[in-house]
């Protein structure tokens, strides 16, 4: 969806970017329980037969960051969730503990009398992976853009998966691939020149507050700021001397 929304005006007559409008993004909530005890779970990221919890996964035996052999860590995704993205937290957690009595009956019971949750974490995102319907997948964009030097990327792009994290590593191999065979396509042509780069420069550090700097926000971690007149400068020449395929 927010490819929708950054499209120039321009370039929204064109199939290639007029198909994006049939990709409806869906609500997909992420949770994390904490538990008191250690659940019998596997290394791996597992489909569930819940109609509520799509996929979950042990994070204490599957990410080294949140290793543990005393405490289970669950992740999951919550899905689908459009009737569910205005409920309160406790009410997420209470249908997710019932969900979950169905997947470990001899280790969790919904009123946690069992293994208990020590700590609760939802994450919202009201417009997440496209809703796969029967037809979509010819409306998804391949790599290879009608506008030069614009690549496309992502899960959604057009790729043998479905929107997911595979999804979205292959589309980015893809695009990468799509530019790799421009490059050397552009340096056979006689009138090839090489675009300008820019300056190497130092990388900024910013260190997230201690009681931030869980493993998964120090891999994900985005700064914002305003991109200096200097670099500016740089992208406006290479952007004009960049050849056109």
């Amino acid at each position: 969806d927010a490819v929708k929304k950054l499209t120039p005006p321009e370039w929204r007559s064109m199939e290639y970017f007029g198909n994006l409008i049939n990709l409806r993004g869906v609500p997909v909530m992420n949770l994390h329980l904490w538990f008191d005890r250690k659940l019998s779970t596997i290394d791996n990221l597992i489909f569930s037969r819940s109609k509520l919890l799509s996929v979950y996964a042990d994070m204490s035996e599957t990410c080294q960051g949140y290793a543990s052999d005393d405490n289970s860590m669950l992740e999951l995704v919550f899905a689908p969730a459009a009737g569910w993205m205005t409920k309160t937290d406790d009410e997420i957690l209470q249908a997710t503990m019932q969900e979950l009595e169905r997947l470990f009956p001899e280790e969790i019971k919904a009123d946690q009398s069992l293994a208990k949750v020590a700590k609760f974490t939802c994450v919202r995102t009201p417009t997440s992976v496209y809703e796969t319907l029967p037809g979509m997948d010819k409306y998804r964009p391949s790599q290879q853009s009608p506008i030069p030097n614009f690549v496309m990327a992502g899960d959604f792009s057009k790729q043998k998966y479905l929107a997911s994290m595979e999804g979205a590593i292959l589309g980015g191999q893809l695009a990468a691939k799509v530019v790799a065979d421009t490059t050397l396509a552009n340096e056979q042509k006689k009138n090839f020149s090489a675009p300008k780069k820019l300056q190497d420069r130092p990388p900024v550090n910013q260190e997230l507050p201690k009681d931030l700097q869980t493993p998964d926000m120090k891999m994900y971690t985005v700064r914002l700021g305003t991109v200096p007149r200097s670099v500016e400068a740089e992208l406006e020449g290479s952007i004009a001397t960049t050849p056109q395929r």
